[in-house]
């Protein structure tokens, strides 16, 4: 994460390129409901079922980012998966 608002204190590179992605997540489309599944970069159809346990992909602004650092999932809606 790279902003102007936030200095960087540290930096611990990641031993190999395929650490450094996230665990997937489930997208699901605010129109039509569709589950998808975003990992490595990649979007790709899916169910309700193979989203199950993953976490709901979301945008953070910068107070909810501070809250999952300190271990508050009030941001964290339950979508039912």
């Amino acid at each position: 994460m790279k902003s102007d608002e936030w200095p960087i204190i540290d930096n611990h590179p990641f031993q190999y390129d395929e650490d450094a992605w996230p665990p997937p997540t489930c997208v699901i489309d605010q129109l039509n409901g569709s589950y998808s599944i975003y990992n490595e970069g990649e979007l790709s159809p899916s169910d309700k079922a193979k989203c199950e346990g993953l976490e709901i992909a979301a945008v953070w602004g910068a107070e909810h980012i501070i809250d999952r650092i300190m271990g508050n999932d009030k941001w964290h809606k339950n979508s039912g998966i």
